[in-house]
This record gives structure tokens, C-alpha cells and sequence, in this order.
């Protein structure tokens, strides 16, 4: 009856042990339902999962076309012919018998000014100083320097339309020499061959004068100059401004080694 009762104790006693022991490990074993969620979540993150084929991609699209820019009229390449009545009408315009258009021209196809300014110079062109419309000196861009005892050789061989490149850069410090040497008034001019403009004059009146014009009727020559094959210097003219402001479609191309030469 002991033995009996001393066994049912100790098997309470395990019981409740058991119990304990499952008490104070159910923190580890069985996570409170937040952990657990989280953890499941945790695993269903890992769980491989059947995945959509990806989306081919996408090609941009192609660019607009370009507006396609209006097709230029091809340029005159054979230079103008130039004769004695041509030069000869050119000088009656230089020595003041008529007015003529401003000759507003450009040097954009050559590398420089410097590279424009030589091929001008290989024409006899030369550079000057000029203050209150009277030649100063003449001056070398090469060396800069000024040749005060040259100005009685630059008499009627020159056309009296000379070149003014006031602002042009690569002629500053040439008048910022000039103007310290001459005053503030002083200015870089170019002198051209009095044949060359007379040529110019007198093949440009010849053109206008074609067309039902004449060259009074207009106050600006707008063209620029280009390298002639074999290294020479033309003269190609595009457009002419009339007096009344309307502009008017050119295609003249002098070739200005022959200019000088007519």
C-alpha cells in the first residue's frame, strides 16, 4: 500500500516536471503567432515560384526623319569672262563716274584670315594705315612693321575702294600699334590693285545690266572668296541688296589672278 502510494506521487511529480519543461520551452518551440507569421513569410519568400517570361525589349523608336533641306542650285564653276570694255567701264566707275554697290565679302572658306590675307597680298594687295581718309603708312602683318616712307608708291595704282576690316580679330594688335603710333582715329585698311577692282566693277555692272538692271539701282554686293584650284584666289558673288531693301539671287564667279591680269 506504500510502494503504491510513493509510486503515484513520484509519477505526479514527473508529470508536473513535464508540464514545466514544456512551459518554459515553448518559447523556442512554438513561436507566438507574430513570429511565426513572420517567419512563414519569411520561407514563402524563398519558395521557388513558376516565372513569367520577360518582356522582349522594347526598341526605341526610330528617330523623325530630318526635314531634308532644299536642294541648292548648283554654282557656277566657270569664271566670267572679262574684256577691255568691262575694265574700262570698272574705271570710269572708280574715278567717279557712277556710284557703285558696297562689295560686302566674306573669307570663310579659307583656314584664317592670315591664309585670306596672303593669297590677297600674292594679288599685290597691301595692308595700311589710314586716319581722316589719308593714307599714314603702309604696314607689313608679317612683321608688324610700319613703312611711313612707302605711302608715295600707294598713289593711283591702288583702287581707292579700300578694304576696311575694323574689328576683325586677327588684326588687333596691328591696330592697337597703329593707333598708339598715329592716334585713336587710325585704322587697318587692305589696298587692292586698281585693275582688280575695275575688272570686278565693270563684270558686276555687265551682269546687272543683262538682267534689265543697273548697278545704281543696288547698295550692296554680298560674295566671298574661295580657293581656285591650283592654289589661286576667286571671288564668287550670290546675292545683291537693291536700294529699296529687296534681295536679288546671284551666280557669278570671277577668278581674280585673271582680273588682275585683264
Amino acid at each position: 500500500m506504500m510502494r503504491g502510494r510513493r509510486l503515484l506521487a513520484l509519477t505526479s511529480r514527473a508529470v508536473v516536471a513535464l508540464w514545466i519543461g514544456v512551459y518554459l520551452a515553448g518559447p523556442v518551440l512554438a513561436p507566438p503567432p507574430e513570429a511565426e507569421s513572420e517567419f512563414e513569410t519569411a520561407s514563402a519568400r524563398l519558395q521557388p515560384r513558376p516565372e513569367t517570361p520577360p518582356e522582349p525589349a522594347r526598341k526605341p523608336p526610330p528617330p523623325a526623319p530630318e526635314p531634308r533641306a532644299e536642294p541648292e542650285p548648283p554654282q557656277n564653276a566657270t569664271p566670267e569672262r572679262l574684256g577691255a570694255a568691262e575694265v574700262a567701264a570698272g574705271d570710269r566707275i572708280l574715278s567717279g563716274g557712277g556710284a557703285f554697290p558696297v562689295l560686302s565679302c566674306t573669307y570663310e572658306d579659307f583656314a584664317s584670315f592670315d591664309a585670306y590675307a596672303r593669297a590677297m597680298a600674292s594679288l599685290g594687295a597691301r595692308f595700311v594705315v589710314v586716319r581722316q581718309r589719308r593714307i599714314v603708312a603702309a604696314i607689313d602683318p608679317a612683321t608688324s612693321r610700319f613703312e611711313e616712307t612707302e605711302v608715295a608708291k600707294l598713289g593711283g595704282s591702288f583702287s581707292p575702294r579700300a578694304r576696311d576690316y575694323t574689328g576683325e580679330p586677327a588684326l588687333a594688335p596691328l591696330t592697337r600699334a597703329a593707333r598708339e603710333r598715329f592716334g585713336a582715329g587710325a585704322v587697318v585698311m587692305m589696298l587692292v590693285p586698281r585693275e582688280v577692282d575695275a575688272a570686278l566693277f565693270g563684270g558686276i555692272a555687265r551682269a546687272l545690266a543683262s538682267r534689265g538692271d543697273h548697278h545704281e539701282a543696288y547698295r550692296e554686293i554680298r560674295g566671298r572668296y574661295q580657293r581656285a584650284p591650283g592654289g589661286g584666289l576667286r571671288l564668287r558673288v550670290d546675292r545683291a541688296t537693291r536700294a529699296d531693301g529687296g534681295e536679288v539671287a546671284m551666280d557669278l564667279l570671277f577668278d581674280l589672278a585673271e582680273v588682275a591680269g585683264a
